[in-house]
């Protein structure tokens, strides 16, 4: 490959390093007390997300290196990012909120931070090995893009509204249920085109709405709305359809995830097992 065609590279890792910078600014403004700026700066990075795996896919510029790449910046962008952020606004230097009417408040924040986090990696390292072994229709398990964004949107409204402690002590309670969402195997609607007209307007002027709300950091309350009553609706409407996570077997000679199909029993050179999956294009987040 010339110089030319590996130019086309730079564009998507480009713009994978502008969200890792965002999350590493997130990070810092956390620890500096300036919440709403590191919530903001992760919410800006969730309208991002895409950006470079779009950019991939136009460029064809598609590679391992960007796949691994984006994953690892989604674990900084939205894991620990978010995880910084309950932690520094409930337990810093210089909280946002001082809580002592619940017993063992503390170690429960700190609790629900870590455990954010790991499952954050747990499901990012678990995409980088499956891939599209669930198919394009459906995720399992809630994206680290949403989990992060409800955490910080969630945030962004206390502080709008100036709601009182007890809606403060529900974060790291709602940090540690999306924690376990992350690593659950709860189906998903991937956000697409629709055979209805009707919801593909009603979808994009939501998501339009979204970037602008975002770009201007304005109206958190209506992305939490949106993010939150998405992913309730979808994981609701999926089960009681009956949407389940297929069953997966490994490979042992491969090493690659195969999907057990119904009616299929697993063979005798193969090690069955559950896996996960995001988007082939570039790891969910």
């Amino acid at each position: 490959m010339g110089m030319k065609g590996r130019w086309r590279y730079v564009v998507p890792n480009l713009l994978t390093s502008v969200s890792i910078s965002l999350g590493l600014y997130a990070i810092g403004q956390s620890v500096a007390g300036k919440f709403d700026n590191a919530a903001w700066a992760c919410l800006i990075c969730v309208l991002l997300d895409k950006a470079d795996g779009t950019a991939a896919r136009l460029l064809k510029a598609s590679s391992e290196f960007g796949a691994q790449m984006d994953s690892l910046s989604d674990l900084i962008t939205f894991g620990v990012a978010p995880g910084t952020l309950v932690l520094a606004a409930l337990v810093g230097h210089k909280p946002v909120m001082v809580i002592d009417a619940i017993p063992l408040f503390k170690p429960f924040v700190y609790v629900s931070a870590f455990l954010f986090v790991i499952c954050s990696a747990l499901r990012l390292a678990k995409f980088n090995i499956v891939k599209d072994a669930y198919g394009k229709d459906y995720f399992f398990g809630i994206p680290t893009t949403m989990c992060g964004a409800v955490v910080c949107a969630y945030y962004l409204t206390l502080r709008k509204y100036e709601l009182p402690w007890q809606f403060y002590a529900a974060l790291p309670a709602i940090t540690f249920i999306l924690a376990l969402l992350l690593v659950s195997r709860v189906p998903l609607h991937k956000l697409g085109v629709r055979k209805s007209m009707a919801m593909n307007i009603f979808q994009f002027s939501n998501v339009a709405a979204a970037y602008v709300f975002g770009f201007m950091r304005i109206f958190p309350e209506y992305l939490l709305a949106i993010a939150s009553s998405y992913m309730i609706g979808s994981v609701l409407y999926l089960l009681l359809k009956g949407v389940r996570a297929p069953q997966l077997r490994y490979n042992t000679a491969s090493g690659v995830p195969e999907r057990i199909e119904e009616g299929e029993t697993d063979s005798g050179d193969a090690q069955s097992g559950d896996a996960e999956s995001d988007d082939a294009a570039k790891p969910e987040s």
